[in-house]
């Protein structure tokens, strides 16, 4: 088994690895994705808000990583009661149920430890990645649908305390 450690991207050296993960893994986010898309969105991540990587002890490289805003761009960020997943990718040898579980537990413990405002998360979803729309389904009800540069996306939202007491269910006593 092995093990992996959930962090914050804090340093510089930790921007720029979990940068380099997130452009060699782009296309796994969509196909279309380009170097400069991915970049931008990068820039407005580490600018705006707030990178989680998941490393492999064994191997000392990163095996995922995640990202979320406090608000939503609609509302230019000034809406702080909700945190807005938008990204995570995860390396194709490594996905499965348990990462995914183990890291969205600790996204909200970080989330709530650090901004004990927040009520609400949301997560988006393109419209035609229907394993996404039906994983975020199992937690959060959809909010609504918008246009964006590569299709329909779908919103979800939960209220943090609902999520939080979902995700405990899987922990093993």
């Amino acid at each position: 088994m092995t093990a992996s450690i959930y962090k914050r991207c804090v340093t510089d050296d930790d921007l720029a690895k979990v940068s380099l993960f997130i452009l060699e893994n782009r296309r796994d986010m969509h196909p279309s994705y380009s170097a400069t898309d991915t970049i931008t969105m990068l820039y407005s991540f580490i600018k705006y808000g707030q990178l989680i990587q998941v490393v492999d002890q064994n191997v000392q490289r990163i095996i995922a990583a995640s990202a979320y805003y406090l608000g939503t761009p609609e509302h230019d960020y000034e809406d702080k009661h909700i945190a807005f997943v938008e990204m995570a990718i995860a390396d194709r040898a490594y996905r499965g149920s348990r990462l995914f579980i183990k890291g969205l537990r600790f996204l909200v413990s970080e989330i709530m430890s650090d901004n004990p405002d927040v009520q609400e998360v949301r997560f988006a979803a393109l419209a035609d990645n229907v394993y996404l729309c039906r994983l975020y389904a199992k937690f959060a009800d959809i909010s609504h649908e918008e246009d964006s540069i590569l299709g329909k996306q779908m919103k979800f939202g939960v209220k943090i305390n609902n999520l939080r007491a979902f995700l405990d269910k899987f922990v093993k006593v």
